[in-house]
């Protein structure tokens, strides 16, 4: 089996079973789920919740409502904090592999887009070093999706050594 087919069959199966959970969360409402985790487990609901809520950019609002929402009713923020976060930094850990996976599977005018952009950063070494600090303020600090940014660097083909810690530590201060 060729390498490029190994990695197509890879990457589909992320994203099948991706599409199943989400599925799944589609088709069963709120209060069945809170019935079935209980109402004391609200810390894994919240895990829950920031894994996914990581995935799309509407998402991210309405897991960022469901912490507030926790820690109104009771819950000690610094440990929610911390559950939520190491749950969003395993999705948002998911996404740039699976955009690191994606991007190479891109072809054509859009590789050579991709390529001229990495090169930018390539050669800017100002732009190189900055953009750990960038990314962890972003992560860390804005109440933005983290997908478009995660997506950008996979795209770019940034270290996932590097990303990994930047995505935990944004995501756990976030």
């Amino acid at each position: 089996m060729k390498k490029r087919t190994r990695k197509i069959i890879g990457f589909s199966v992320v994203i099948i079973v991706l599409l199943s959970l989400v599925t799944l969360l589609f088709f069963v409402n709120p209060e069945e789920l809170v019935r079935k985790i209980g109402v004391r487990n609200e810390y894994i609901l919240a895990f829950v919740v920031s894994f996914f809520g990581g995935f799309s950019a509407g998402g991210s609002f309405s897991f960022i409502g469901l912490l507030i929402t926790l820690v109104a009713g009771g819950l000690h923020p610094i440990s929610l904090g911390v559950i939520a976060g190491i749950s969003l930094a395993i999705g948002d850990t998911l996404m740039f592999y699976i955009g690191s996976q994606g991007r190479q599977l891109v072809e054509g005018d859009w590789d050579k887009k991709i390529a001229k952009i990495a090169k930018i950063f390539e050669k800017r070494a100002w732009l190189k070093k900055l953009t750990p600090l960038i990314a962890y303020l972003y992560m860390g600090f804005l109440p933005l999706p983290n997908d478009i940014l995660i997506l950008f660097l996979a795209a770019i083909k940034y270290p996932p050594r590097k990303m990994n810690c930047i995505i935990i530590a944004g995501d756990i201060t976030f």
